[in-house]
């Protein structure tokens, strides 16, 4: 925030952070936030800021992700306790990340969103603040 970007940056390196947060990068996620940000032409260090807050979020963000894949695909890749039961290995992992990357790409979406429109604003209000105070 007391960086001397514009809100619309660092509310793109937040959405950006945000979005390899969640979405499954494993361990290169912060190496990833970082050139994406440098690419779109957004703050780096709130892309990193970002990534690294969605870290403790991942068991919720990917519940959340399978649990909204189920919703979005078809009945034939949904995962329900009858093919866990049933299904082969190849068959219960292909319905697995099909939903899984189906609901996750979705919840990436939406908080990428979210941190854009959160740290946009935040960061609006302080460069009114800071202008007005004359610093």
């Amino acid at each position: 925030m007391r960086s001397n970007d514009s809100p619309e940056r660092i509310g793109r390196g937040t959405a950006v952070g945000f979005f390899v947060g969640v979405f499954p990068t494993l361990w290169l996620g912060p190496p990833l936030a970082i050139a994406a940000a440098g690419l779109l032409g957004a703050n780096r260090a709130a892309a990193l800021l970002g990534n690294v807050v969605c870290g403790p979020l991942t068991p919720i963000t990917w519940g959340l992700s399978v649990a909204l894949g189920n919703q979005l695909v078809g009945e034939h890749l949904r995962i329900s306790s009858e093919v866990l039961a049933t299904g082969s290995r190849s068959e219960i992992t292909q319905r697995f990340f099909a939903t899984f990357l189906t609901g996750n790409l979705a919840v990436s979406l939406v908080l990428a969103a979210m941190g854009y429109a959160l740290a946009w604003g935040l960061a609006a209000r302080r460069r009114r603040r800071v202008s007005a105070e004359g610093f």
